[in-house]
């Protein structure tokens, strides 16, 4: 499987364009991915990613993440800072010993300015300099059409083949409203496409920012979150299978951004439990998880196994979706 880090990497370079930073802005012009490279005194070199999000009040965290050969080398955690006169000056540390491939314990001192992040870092991976630059990356699937013989829950012409649909509809966009929605169609194995987007919901923290949820057969829950700027990722965040899987990386947008998610899932059989595979914004985030058995039966809660093939979840924040489509999978291969 390809690295989440390169697949990152190769999505913004390909479908992003670099965006320069303007002069007497709202301070969220700061709320951005920001890619580049980054040099260590030994001579060791590598890329850098960083996504930084506003946290209410003018003030701004996120993370830095330094790779090389496509891994990760080492994770810092932002501290919340103001930003004053369209700059913002930032430092972190590493949480503690990261164990698995990351160093043990790094820090930084960055400073985001027209655009640009430039920084310093020392610790277990000597000292260095990095720098990088706002970009505008999009999801590679955005607005994919459905192949033939697909099931088309919402498009432009609008929703069709849901249960208890209560959501405000406007020009193929829904929008979560009183209660849960579902599909009436049953699929055992299917390709699943839609696009989601975010409230911008700066004050609000962990499972109160932007939430909602897409339940595959109606009982396992792929999150929908915003994530933007935290690393690593938990199964209860955005790109994660909750109580089953976390994503391998963060391959979240910005909240307001559309963002896309492509999901197969394969029904269990006498010899194994239901597979999942996650695609978040064209990025392979979790791959052929496989649902614990002791989940299988009742799922990983708040949903509901007498629906259809998918249900979307009302958690209260005002979370946009549009353009969802399934495609059965009948080939033998791909069920393998």
């Amino acid at each position: 499987m390809k690295s989440v880090f390169k697949a990152l990497l190769t999505a913004s370079i390909a479908a992003a364009h670099l965006v320069a930073a303007e002069q007497n802005t709202a301070p969220e012009a700061l709320m951005a991915e920001y890619l580049g490279f980054w040099t260590a005194g030994t001579g060791a070199k590598g890329r850098v990613t960083a996504q930084i999000r506003p946290v209410g009040d003018n003030q701004y965290d996120g993370f830095v993440l330094l790779t090389r050969a496509n891994s990760p080398v080492t994770a810092i955690q932002l501290k919340k800072s103001a930003a004053q006169n369209w700059v913002l000056k930032l430092v972190g540390t590493t949480a503690g010993t990261t164990g698995g491939d990351l160093l043990g314990h790094n820090e930084v001192s960055a400073e985001i300015r027209d655009g640009k992040l430039v920084g310093k870092f020392s610790g277990d991976l000597g000292e260095g300099t990095f720098e990088a630059e706002k970009t505008a990356r999009k999801s590679s699937t955005l607005g994919a059409k459905p192949p033939k013989g697909s099931v088309v829950l919402l498009d432009k012409s609008g929703a069709k083949g849901w249960e208890n649909l209560t959501w405000p509809e406007k020009e193929g966009v829904i929008q979560v409203g009183k209660e849960n929605i579902w599909a009436k169609e049953k699929i055992p194995n299917y390709q699943l496409h839609l696009e989601f987007r975010t409230p911008y919901m700066p004050k609000a923290t962990g499972q109160d920012r932007g939430n909602s949820g897409v339940y595959l057969q109606g009982k396992y829950e792929v999150q929908v979150l915003d994530s933007f700027g935290l690393y690593p990722l938990q199964d209860n965040d955005c790109g994660g299978i909750y109580k089953i899987k976390a994503p391998i990386g963060n391959a979240c947008l910005p909240p307001t951004e559309w963002q896309t998610y492509d999901i197969t899932f394969l029904e269990g059989n006498a010899t194994r439990t239901p597979r999942v595979t996650v695609e978040l914004n064209g990025v392979k985030v979790i791959d052929r998880a496989e649902v614990p058995a002791n989940l299988v039966e009742n799922g990983t809660g708040g949903g509901n196994k007498n629906t259809g093939f998918l249900m979307l979840q009302n958690h209260g924040n005002p979370v946009e979706f549009r353009n969802i489509w399934a495609q059965p999978i009948l080939s033998a291969e791909k069920l393998r």
